[in-house]
């Protein structure tokens, strides 16, 4: 639309009339389709401006599966690693174009169950090795979410 008025103008027959015509063909106000003349009279374009986009990194993305799909986990993360960091609300419309694109992220329950799994696992490896006759304390048992007098395993290990 933008190119044929471009031809009318240089013609030196561009009137009003085909401009308030073509507002409703492209679904926009006069005003605009005025805009648009301008533009492609000082920029030489009659396509759309391309629109910068926001993209999530891979690091960024792994940081959303660790979290379990939380987007206001992501944001913190990256407010708090510095920089320029977008509105929670466009994360979340990034996150929501990247997933209806196909992108996954791991179930929520699978995410929830492999983190607490790490942190149980890091709970064990941070507790004292017991002697004979001696036991691990009942708040360290619970930091690794077990009850005292249950028994687990690790590595073939009883405990």
């Amino acid at each position: 639309m933008v190119a044929r008025l471009l031809e009318l103008d240089a013609a030196g027959a561009l009137t009003t009339v085909h401009v308030r015509a073509g507002a409703p063909v492209g679904g926009v106000s006069v005003r605009t389709v005025w805009r648009w003349l301008e533009a492609a009279r000082t920029e030489g374009r009659v396509e759309r401006r391309p629109r910068a986009r926001l993209e999530l990194s891979d690091q960024a993305w792994e940081v959303l599966v660790q979290a379990g799909g939380n987007v206001a986990v992501l944001h913190r993360h990256l407010k708090d690693a510095g920089g320029e960091v977008s509105s929670l609300a466009s994360l979340y419309r990034v996150v929501r174009r990247d997933l209806e694109a196909g992108k996954a992220l791991p179930d929520r329950a699978v995410a929830r169950r492999e983190r607490e799994e790490q942190r149980t696992r890091h709970a064990l490896l941070t507790l004292p090795w017991p002697g004979r006759g001696k036991s691990y304390s009942a708040q360290a048992l619970a930091a690794a979410g077990l009850r005292p007098g249950e028994t687990f395993t690790q590595e073939g290990t009883v405990f």
